[in-house]
């Protein structure tokens, strides 16, 4: 860890300029909000009359191909919109109504929409990114940020918990992003994708779809410049795109998305994997530190006709929290859960990058190592704490190694051989094979 963080010193640099760059956005955000407040008074309008949020769409039917049988024909879809509120009505060429929409709400309403979302980062797969989705109070946004390294692998990502009812996407065509890459000016060298969930699982299997951020911001830059005003970059992903995927891999002739049963389920990555069949990595990548700032997440309605664009206050859809999605997981993944983090600890997987790196850059052996990272203990609980630290961690790790080989002889292997049996059987019969994970 102590050599992870000595690597990061110009993240924290890159996070001081930020800091000072939102403190001077937040003064600024200040007084034009007392200005608000005080024309509002004026004209005999509540205080709350700013916050607005646009939202509706024109509302029919979508006609699909293919119904999946997994939706619950009569379940109640949740709606992000507010009916019971009076409208204003603006005019534009597409509606765009937000499910979260972080400038428009109260600190409180803000706050849950951040709280909404989870991580989901390669730790799952052993790595050691991290990242997590954030509040910025007195700002019109929510920061997701974090520190995307390829030890292990490669992603970061974030979801919604799992919606209460699922949301009624009826008659949108996509979903759109507003939002800002404030860390650096390289979106190009990472790969986008917007996720969406139609069952209520927690599968393996999702509708993905890449985006280019790159060319969103580069829009946004010369909108800017010929209105003189600052624009923030939209993204807008159409359903069409979305492809079933497993991991980072395409499904092969994996059915079309079909939102007519409603969407479970949202998320967001950032990978060095884009979508194929087989894994690719794109070429290039950028590791390291990163920092969307996000304005709004919604469904948008195309139309080539102009059409109204209600704006009306609104809620912010309901989530199970994390012990009521923990409690919904089916029963054997509550028995494998434990047993998973045991052999694929995150602590771990960053003790044995930290090893890496000093046996790699700084050329020291692993006992060299060890008493590397006891010195940096010491200091900071004591020289007796530090080695008895030191010597419970060697424990646990050599008998994570130990129960971890006689899981892969006892266990993995057999079924592997088994799994290739399968799948030399149906190509012999002319059946369809899914690739594995690990192809």
């Amino acid at each position: 860890s102590c050599a992870l963080h000595h690597g990061n010193k110009f993240n924290n640099t890159a996070a001081t300029r930020l800091c000072l760059k939102d403190i001077l956005q937040s003064m600024a955000d200040f007084c034009k909000q007392g200005l608000l407040l005080t024309t509002a008074w004026a004209l005999g309008m509540p205080s709350s009359s700013h916050a607005f949020s646009i939202s509706s769409y024109t509302t029919s039917l979508r006609s699909s191909a293919l119904h999946h049988g997994s939706h619950p024909p009569h379940r109640p879809l949740a709606s992000p919109l507010s009916p019971n509120h009076a409208e204003t009505a603006t005019t534009l060429g597409a509606t765009h109504p937000p499910i979260f929409d972080f400038p428009l709400t109260t600190p409180a309403t803000k706050a849950k929409s951040a709280s909404s979302f989870e991580r989901i980062d390669d730790a799952i797969m052993g790595g050691i990114s991290l990242s997590s989705l954030r509040d910025v109070p007195y700002q019109p946004y929510a920061s997701w940020s974090g520190v995307c390294r390829t030890d292990g692998g490669g992603f970061c990502g974030i979801r919604t918990l799992p919606f209460t009812e699922p949301l009624n996407a009826t008659g949108a065509d996509g979903l759109y992003l507003d939002c800002k890459l404030v860390s650096d000016d390289e979106a190009e060298r990472r790969v986008w994708k917007m996720t969406v969930r139609t069952d209520s699982s927690r599968g393996e299997m999702v509708y993905q779809a890449e985006y280019d951020l790159g060319k969103a911001i580069a829009e946004a830059k010369n909108e800017a410049e010929e209105s003189g005003e600052d624009r923030w970059a939209r993204v807008v992903i159409p359903f069409d795109d979305f492809q079933l995927v497993r991991g980072p891999r395409l499904v092969p002739d994996g059915p079309p998305l079909n939102v007519t049963g409603g969407i479970f389920q949202i998320g967001m990555t950032l990978s060095k994997f884009q979508m194929a069949q087989n894994t690719t990595e794109l070429d290039n990548f950028r590791a390291g530190y990163f920092d969307m700032s996000i304005k709004r997440i919604g469904f948008y309605h195309d139309s080539d006709s102009e059409v109204s664009l209600v704006a009306s206050p609104r809620n912010v859809p309901d989530t199970l929290t994390k012990e009521e999605a923990e409690k919904k997981r089916p029963v054997l993944l509550k028995l494998l859960l434990p047993v998973a983090k045991l052999f694929f600890s995150e602590k771990a997987n960053r003790r044995k990058s930290a090893m890496r790196i000093l046996r790699e850059d700084r050329k020291l052996n692993r006992a060299q190592a060890i008493l590397f990272g006891v010195r940096c203990r010491k200091k900071s609980t004591g020289a007796l704490s530090s080695l008895m630290k030191t010597c419970g961690i060697l424990a646990v790790d050599a008998f994570r190694a130990v129960a971890l080989t006689v899981l892969r002889i006892g266990l993995v292997y057999p079924l592997r051989l088994v799994g290739m049996v399968v799948r030399l059987v149906k190509q012999m019969l002319g059946m369809k094979v899914k690739p594995s994970l690990r192809e």
